[in-house]
């Protein structure tokens, strides 16, 4: 009898342990396949967001070239129909002591205080867009034309969260005394190369192997405070002067050629230089 309770007990006691040990497979079981099905929802969701982000990114390049394409087109027909014509735009036609207020260029009110002595330019662009790229060998010339006390700054703005990197890039450039060395080439990495630099670290991969710059030295300015700092401070400045496009000249803080007035970029650039003078006089 008691070897018949004995062994009754040790039936309950392995039924027990096999019922215990089911349970915790079943519960192991629910944990992985909750734990797999939120490693899917959060992979699902940032494969979402690249691709969201690429389309924003991709269509907002696309409309940009093709707005250039357009502007080139229609400032090549209007050149055109001045040789046949004698007709003069009114920017062609006025002389430079008369430019408008409100007609050949805007006033920014308030005006931004530059905080310098010197007569600067502001040059407000993003290496992601198409016009300002196209906008550069103006850009060059004017610096070259430039006399001593009227200087260009380049303020890269951030429209839209996929231009923050290139904001970085042109700040730590410009930190590491690289500027002069990888500003044309960035550019024409994006546009003629149609490289893409979804973050940072891409470009510090691509500055070390055409540069051989140090990459992590690249990546610690470009995520510092003074960096950071001044990508904010170019969206102080960005909103202070109502910048809406790109590029958009600024004389010193105070005028912006009229650019729906101008019948080419030389005339935007005649502007600006044409304002500069009188400032710094």
């Amino acid at each position: 009898m008691k070897k018949l309770i004995l062994l009754l007990a040790i039936t309950l006691i392995w039924g027990c342990s096999q019922a215990n040990e089911s349970d915790n497979e079943t519960a192991v079981k629910k944990q992985v396949a909750e734990t797999t099905q939120a490693v899917k929802q959060d992979l699902q969701e940032k494969v979402d967001k690249e691709v969201k982000e690429a389309v924003v990114e991709q269509t907002a390049e696309a409309q940009e070239q093709a707005q250039e394409v357009v502007e080139q087109v229609v400032e090549q027909a209007a050149e055109q129909v001045d040789d046949h014509t004698g007709h003069n735009h009114p920017i062609s036609t006025a002389a430079t002591s008369d430019y408008q207020a409100g007609i050949h260029y805007n006033v920014i009110t308030p005006a931004w205080d530059t905080g310098r002595d010197d007569v600067v330019i502001y040059e407000f662009f993003s290496y992601m867009c198409a016009h300002c790229n196209s906008f550069q060998p103006y850009m060059k010339r004017l610096e070259a034309d430039l006399p001593d006390g009227v200087k260009v700054q380049r303020v890269p703005v951030v429209f839209y969260p996929q231009w923050r990197p290139h904001a970085q890039a042109f700040y730590t450039f410009e930190a590491m005394n690289l500027l002069d060395q990888v500003h044309a080439p960035f550019f024409a990495a994006i546009h003629q190369h149609k490289k893409q630099f979804r973050n940072i670290e891409d470009v510090a991969d691509w500055v070390a192997g055409s540069f051989n710059v140090d990459r992590d030295k690249f990546l610690s300015t470009a995520k510092s405070f003074m960096v950071d700092g001044q990508i904010r401070k170019g969206m102080q400045m960005m909103q202070a002067m109502n910048i809406t496009s790109t590029p958009t000249l600024v004389v010193n803080g105070k005028y912006t050629p009229n650019r729906e007035q101008m019948r080419s970029r030389d005339d935007v650039i005649k502007v600006a230089e044409t304002l500069a003078l009188q400032e710094a006089k």
